[in-house]
């Protein structure tokens, strides 16, 4: 279950109040732009376009403009945002130490991405149509897009939305509807045979039952979840060959660390065996003189 508005807000302030200022611009770039959690922690502000028109590189390398609200981009600037603040792990590392801080129920879902399944629930239920959300959220298929939309309030939205998922663009229709039987298993007789009209004579009509309805719901969260574990696979992968390069320049680092403290200890070798000898002819002479003395 995703957090509500208010309890988004909640989380908001307290990170803020922790004086967590990076995680808190991360957080409201995913609440408030619906941006991915790679895309939040490369966001740079630099990369303006147009009035709060940003370009950002989404997944698989893809480029794309988002609009920023001004207020979100006045708190990152407040907060001295920098690209790469911190790591995805970091991030839900910190955002699961925020849920048990806040007692919150381990129903309700707060990682990195949960903020911009929120941001995607919240506009599709505000009624953005789904080509628009599409776009916004930079997905490749509007199927994708459909996982985030809930049945609308308004019958006619909801119509829309279906044509645009079945790839049609809604037009208004240019003939009115013939008048539906009143019982759909009762067609006019035609030649003394039952059959549908505009239908073939064997095919069978389709009632939608609630128990239809329960399945496409599971499917459509089936599919949601499908995407978000393919979605981990990527991020999981991508990750790794980021701490490979990692591992790779610490093991230079550490190369040329330790070659550096060879040289040093040879140098102090060096040093300890010319003050040695130095020690040893301040010897020889002292006993030289010793002798002389002696001997007068």
């Amino acid at each position: 279950m995703i957090p509500t508005p208010q309890l988004l807000n909640q989380v908001a302030n307290f990170i803020q109040t922790k004086g967590k200022f990076s995680y808190y611009c991360l957080f409201l770039l995913g609440k408030e732009a619906g941006l991915r959690v790679s895309e939040a922690i490369n966001f740079d502000l630099s990369l303006k376009k147009k009035s709060n028109l940003y370009l950002i590189q989404g997944k698989c390398h893809k480029k794309r403009v988002v609009f920023i609200d001004p207020s979100v981009i006045s708190e990152l600037r407040k907060n001295h945002w920098q690209p790469q603040p911190t790591n995805r792990f970091s991030y839900a590392h910190f955002l699961q130490r925020t849920k048990k801080e806040l007692n919150i129920s381990k129903s309700v879902e707060l990682t990195p991405h949960t903020l911009r399944r929120c941001f995607a629930t919240y506009q599709a239920q505000a009624g953005m149509p789904l080509p628009l959300l599409q776009k916004v959220l930079g997905h490749s298929s509007i199927r994708t897009t459909a996982l985030y939309w809930k049945d609308s309030a308004d019958p006619q939205e909801k119509d829309i939305n279906d044509k645009w998922l079945k790839g049609k663009v809604p037009q208004e229709p240019s003939q009115p509807i013939a008048d539906k039987p009143k019982n759909l298993l009762e067609f006019p007789k035609n030649n003394g045979e039952i059959s549908p009209p505009n239908q073939p004579r064997n095919s069978k009509p389709k009632l939608l039952t609630t128990e239809n309805k329960n399945l496409k719901e599971k499917i459509k969260q089936l599919e949601y979840e499908k995407q978000e574990q393919q979605q981990i696979i990527i991020n999981l992968k991508n990750d790794k060959e980021l701490l490979k390069k990692q591992l790779i320049q610490v093991k230079k680092e550490k190369d040329v660390l330790l070659k550096m403290l060879s040289i040093d200890l040879q140098r102090q070798q060096e040093n300890l065996s010319h003050k040695e000898q130095n020690n040893q002819a301040l010897h020889q002479q002292l006993v030289a003189q010793i002798e002389v003395l002696t001997k007068n």
